[in-house]
């Protein structure tokens, strides 16, 4: 979650145990913007500020305060939340609904299972050759880099040692086509006023389309993988039909005549 007195500092370590330093200190009961709760030790792990994670009555982390370290009476409180995207913002309304795969259409759905694309960056990776973007939390923290093959145009999360690439941070064509989910493919929608669209400098012509589109399927462009063209071969001859004063001709197989182009199978797209 980010900091409110130091706005670029992030605090990674948001999960409810109970830190080392806070083990056997002894708290009294404090009340909070409304709340009761346990204050612990200042954790000397930071220097932004002096910061004091917070407890429940069972004694579950669920904060932290953090006092400016010219005046320690400039304090801020920061609070987990439900989803993880409002606690890295310290912000309320986001909200949870479906799976990212119970919005996919049936034919990507199937193509993402039978070829293993099922983890975060594996899934990113394929919407790469689309406008669709995927982020977790911790891609807002760190945009991910992307690697363009100078030759082929392959892109990619990983560097390859077999192409010449270029680099440059995930790209993030425009607001409606951007998905923000945790690692469980959970679908977080923001409120409209959030501080997600500041931080990734989106823009959206249309306001924000967020939550309207929120049970709309997923549409995913993936790289077609590089097929080669069958070879062709000529149809036989056929022969001449015989005269019509002759005998009927005997029943013979007839070979099949080659299909065009456009006749032939083309696979389904995602």
């Amino acid at each position: 979650m980010y900091s409110i007195l130091v706005p670029e500092f992030v605090y990674t370590d948001i999960s409810p145990d109970i830190t080392e330093t806070d083990i056997d200190v002894v708290s009294d009961l404090w009340v909070m913007d409304g709340r009761e709760v346990y204050r612990g030790a200042r954790d000397p792990r930071y220097t932004h500020a002096n910061v004091y994670w917070l407890y429940d009555q069972d004694l579950q982390r669920v904060g932290c305060s953090e006092h400016a370290l010219d005046n320690a009476g400039d304090v801020r409180l920061l609070w987990f939340r439900d989803s993880e995207f409002g606690t890295l913002f310290q912000e309320d309304g986001w909200t949870t609904s479906s799976d990212l795969w119970s919005r996919l259409p049936k034919a990507p759905f199937e193509r993402f299972l039978n070829e293993g694309w099922t983890t975060i960056d594996s899934f990113l990776e394929q919407c790469l050759y689309g406008p669709l973007r995927i982020l977790t939390p911790e891609m807002i923290i760190k945009r991910p880099t992307v690697y363009t093959c100078a030759t082929c145009g392959k892109r990619s999360l990983k560097k390859s040692p077999f192409c010449t690439t270029t680099e440059a941070p995930l790209d993030l064509p425009a607001l409606e086509k951007v998905l923000f989910v945790d690692s469980d493919f959970i679908l977080h929608t923001p409120p409209p006023d959030s501080e997600v669209f500041t931080r990734l400098q989106l823009r959206s012509a249309g306001g924000s389309q967020q939550a309207s589109r929120a049970q709309e399927p997923v549409p995913v462009q993936v790289q077609e993988p590089e097929r080669e063209e069958p070879e062709r071969v000529p149809s036989p001859p056929r022969q001449a039909e015989p005269p019509e004063h002759s005998s009927p001709p005997q029943s013979r197989p007839r070979t099949p005549e080659q299909p065009s182009d456009a006749g032939e199978e083309q696979p389904e797209h995602a």
